[in-house]
Order: C-alpha cells, then structure tokens, then sequence
C-alpha cells in the first residue's frame, strides 16, 4: 500500500516538475526574443521624418506632370423633338383652316397648289409630306420647302401650273437622255480601262 502511495506521488511530482520545467523555458525564450528584437532595433537606423518643403528639382518634376484628366459630366441624351412642345402654340382657327385646306390638296396625288407666305415668297409646287404643324412642298426635282401653316399668308389654293409642269418634264427628260446617252459609253469605256488599254 505505501508503494502505491509513493508511486503516485513520484509521478504527481515528476508531472508537477515537468510542468515547472516547461514554464521556465517558455520564459527564457520570450526574454530571449525580446532581447534580441532590442538589439534588432538598436541597430537599424532611424527614419528619417518627411521633409515639410519640395526642393527646387521636386517642384520642377512636379510642373513638367501632365495635367489630371478630369471627368467631365456627360450630358444626358434626349430624343429629338424633346423640348418641341415647350416652345409649340397652339394652332389659332385660321392655321387650323389653312391646315384642312392643305390635307384636302394633298390627297390628291400630282396636284400643283399655288403657295403664298407671310414673307413675300410665292411657291408653286406638289405637296409630298403633312404633318400637324407644317407641310412639304417639293417645287422642282431638287428643291423642297418645309413650310409651317403659320408662314401662310393665305389659303394655298390648285392650279394648273404648265409652266412649272413643262419646267419638271423637261428635267425628267434630260435625266432620261443623259442616261440613254451616258449608259452605252460607259459600257464601251469601261472595258478598255480595266484592261488598261486606256489610262484615268
């Protein structure tokens, strides 16, 4: 029974130095490493603090930069006719009326209508494109007018118009023969230019 006892007593105490022993060299390893981070620092030189002032060489450094690239705000997109309404009034009776008049004169197709403006200016021509605040009046093969129904000075009204019908057939004519003409010309010469036989 006392050999139990001293058994387990030995062995308590060789744990409990064991423990002590562990303990002591965790200690001397931390005083170790802080006395060689001491001597670690000691050694090592100091920062320097950052200079308050540029020298000359860094602020001639500092001008010869770029410019920063600002960003500047991009504009925001809107749809053509945006602000259209903002500036729009209202049709009165009379452009109204001039308006009706105009619908009525395009309907049928290849009229000629007799234009007169606020301005002074007469126009004769056939009405290609309406829309509720103006009209397209095209005057030759060439020349279209966008007049708006507030620039009437009066009612448009039909007429014959030979002269400016003569004036657009002799146009679609000289059209039609300068192709007539034109076409097999081009079908002789251009052969002879891509086999080089004539030079541009």
């Amino acid at each position: 029974m006392q050999c139990r006892s001293s058994l387990a007593l030995s062995a308590v105490l060789s744990l409990f130095l064991f423990s002590g022993a562990l303990t002591a060299s965790a200690r001397e390893q931390c005083v170790a490493d802080d006395v060689q981070s001491e001597t670690a620092s000691s050694q090592s030189p100091e920062l320097s603090p950052l200079p308050t002032q540029f020298t000359r060489e860094q602020i001639q450094a500092l001008q010869q930069l770029p410019p920063p690239i600002t960003s500047r705000p991009r504009a925001l997109h809107r749809p053509p006719g945006f602000y259209r309404s903002a500036y729009n009034r209202p049709l009165t009776p009379r452009e109204v009326a001039f308006r009706g008049s105009i619908y009525e004169l395009a309907a049928r197709h290849g009229q000629f209508v007799h234009v007169r403006l606020l301005d002074g200016n007469v126009f004769t021509g056939t009405i290609n494109f309406t829309n509720a605040e103006a009209f397209l009046l095209q005057t030759d093969l060439s020349h279209c007018h966008l007049v708006q129904y507030r620039q009437l000075a009066e009612p448009p009204r039909p007429v014959l118009a030979v002269g400016t019908r003569t004036v657009r057939g002799l146009e679609i004519g000289g059209i039609v023969v300068a192709c007539i003409v034109l076409f097999p010309v081009a079908l002789v010469v251009y052969p002879l230019i891509a086999a080089g036989v004539i030079q541009d």
